[in-house]
């Protein structure tokens, strides 16, 4: 483990979903995306795979066509499991709403969102924040520096979780730009 990880926070949202975007899927995520009509959940997962591409390139001097990201559950074999890009970052995802999150670091991460009603009450506000952090730790793998949270727009908490001994410096990057460049691209 070390001190001080650097993890970059990529926020992105569902205006950047463009069937154009397809272009840097896997066979096996061109299927699931079709799985998944046209609706809502669709944006999220075509706007996440691209971030997950976009979050690794960024760390590793790379364009995003240029990584391979695989998602094979450990348990069965399907490609539904957590993004993994040989040779790192580890990478973390999650989405709700009209918004899409992606955790990229050195060290093991774990990133969740979720979606909290306007006038909620405190104490679902209380369940929402536990949910998200129980949520990121789990996706982290392990214990470690928590770190809450702030979304670009109101109505969600979200929560990032790293395998490291001190809370990480975090950088909140903003994907439009190299959307609309993975886009291009195709």
């Amino acid at each position: 483990m070390t001190n001080g990880a650097q993890v970059d926070v990529w926020w992105a949202t569902l205006t950047s979903a463009d069937i154009a975007l397809a272009g840097c899927l896997t066979a096996a995520e061109s299927r699931r995306l079709e799985g998944l009509g046209a609706g809502a959940a669709a944006g999220r997962f075509l706007v996440g795979s691209a971030l997950l591409r976009i979050a690794a390139a960024d760390r590793r001097g790379r364009k995003a066509g240029e990584v391979e990201l695989t998602r094979t559950c450990p348990d069965c074999g399907e490609p539904h499991g957590r993004p993994v890009v040989a040779g790192g970052p580890h990478l973390s995802l999650s989405h709700a709403g009209v918004l899409v999150v992606v955790a990229a670091a050195d060290v093991p991460v774990g990133v969740d969102l979720e979606r909290v009603e306007d006038g909620a009450d405190p104490g679902e506000r209380r369940r929402r924040d536990r949910w998200v952090v129980d949520e990121a730790v789990l996706k982290a793998g392990d214990e470690g520096a928590l770190v809450a949270l702030e979304a670009p727009l109101p109505g969600y908490t979200g929560a990032l979780a790293v395998v490291a001994p001190a809370p990480p410096t975090v950088r909140h990057r903003r994907a439009n730009e190299p959307l609309a460049r993975l886009r291009r691209e195709g």
